[in-house]
């Protein structure tokens, strides 16, 4: 029995032999690794703080001597692609005692640091501005920028934040020119009546009661109107228009009378222009008149003016205009009296002219509900230059109107 417990002691001593033995091999591993990273670091960082300090050197190097005019060698120049300055005739340098460290990294390292520190300058001959300066160190670092990925570590923010970066301005967009052409539609309401008159020098072809009756007799009716318009604008408050409308002149004539006969004399006279005779006399009543209905004339013009507009503020502005019209007679429907025998007599183109010359003038509001639309309001009037009545009549009948319009302006492009 002591036997198998010798034997049994004997394992026991040589496995905790073998555990020790791998223990040592590991920890032996783990220290040789440690010792080739940090001779690896050293060596790496050794390296990178010789190139920065061979950098230093060189730009410490770069002195300008009081003494020579402030030349500067132009090999060393060159090799720092330092620009230097002409004045006159003298290369002058950007300073007397520039002492500066630029932080550099490697091609592999892509972080950059630029700390300068300007402590003198002496000498009152050098031009010498902080932007000169900056051109130098900006010149240098450009180079490492072209070849070297920036990387930005949290210990180096600020610095960069120091440096000086080009940072561009964004643009306000640019306004947007409006055309000068504008187009207009309009729609007018109005109060339209026919005016009368005698010509003088025929007053004895037109009855004595025919004005009064016509006066009593005829009302004013509304009218509707409707224009398209092509604008030009001239200035910031001047423009010109040009179109094209349809509009009517209605009246409502109440006929119920009975009135003497005229007498005429027509040797020696001339006949007017619906070959009425002067009016010597007046003889018994003629026959009772009773009508009762409308007249209506429809007319195309063209109008042709000047619009005024008065800006109050930005969205507001006093609108005016006045205008020239051409109106063409297109239809005719109602009656009238003849103004010589007071008898009904129908509204045709024997009766009336065919071109009617107009003018227009109306003031009002308008707002501008965009950049391009505007819609406003006026109050306008517009009487006949021309009478109805064919030319060589005794009577010069123009009809006019009043009344309130609504347009719609938009530009054009």
């Amino acid at each position: 029995m002591p036997a198998v417990f010798a034997w049994d002691q004997l394992d026991a001593k040589l496995d905790n032999k073998a555990t020790k033995k791998r223990r040592f091999v590991l920890f032996t591993s783990v220290a040789a690794s440690t010792i080739a990273v940090i001779a690896s670091s050293i060596f790496y960082f050794g390296g990178q703080s010789n190139e920065l300090q061979s950098e230093n050197n060189k730009i410490n190097n770069v002195v300008i001597d009081k003494n020579q005019n402030n030349k500067i060698d132009n090999k060393q120049a060159n090799e720092l692609n330092i620009p230097i300055q002409t004045q006159g005739n003298k290369k002058i340098t950007q300073s007397n005692h520039l002492q500066s460290s630029v932080a550099v990294s490697n091609k592999s390292q892509q972080n950059i640091e630029i700390v300068t520190n300007l402590n003198s300058l002496e000498n009152e001959e050098v031009v010498n501005t902080n932007n000169e300066i900056s051109s130098i160190i900006n010149h240098i670092v450009s180079e490492d920028f072209s070849s070297k990925q920036l990387e930005i570590f949290p210990i180096y923010f600020g610095n960069l934040l120091q440096s000086n970066l080009i940072t561009i301005k964004p643009q306000e967009p640019a306004k947007r020119n409006l055309s000068a052409w504008a187009f207009e539609v309009g729609y007018d309401q109005n109060q339209t009546s026919v005016l009368y008159s005698a010509t003088p020098s025929l007053e004895k072809y037109v009855h004595k009661n025919y004005l009064e009756r016509m006066k009593q007799s005829e009302f004013a009716l509304s009218a509707a109107q409707l224009h398209f318009a092509l604008r030009y604008k001239l200035s910031q408050k001047w423009s010109i228009s040009a179109g094209l409308g349809w509009m009517q002149n209605r009246t409502q004539q109440n006929f119920h009378f009975r009135d003497s006969m005229p007498a005429t004399l027509a040797q020696g006279n001339t006949a007017d222009a619906f070959g009425n005779y002067p009016i010597f006399g007046y003889l018994g009543l003629g026959p009772e008149v009773n009508y009762q209905g409308i007249s209506n004339i429809s007319m195309i013009s063209v109008p042709v003016g000047a619009i005024f507009d008065y800006p109050i503020n930005r969205s507001w502005s006093i609108t005016s205009e006045a205008l020239i019209q051409a109106n063409y007679l297109s239809a005719q429907k109602g009656n009238t009296l003849n103004y010589q025998l007071l008898s009904l007599q129908d509204i045709n183109s024997g009766v009336y002219r065919d071109l009617l010359w107009s003018a227009k003038v109306g003031v009002g509001v308008q707002k501008e509900i965009s950049n391009r639309a505007k819609l406003g309001v006026r109050i306008n009037t517009q009487g006949m230059f021309t009478p109805l009545y064919k030319q060589n009549s005794a009577v010069q009948n123009r009809a006019w109107s009043v009344g309130l319009s609504a347009f719609y302006v938009w530009r054009l492009f």
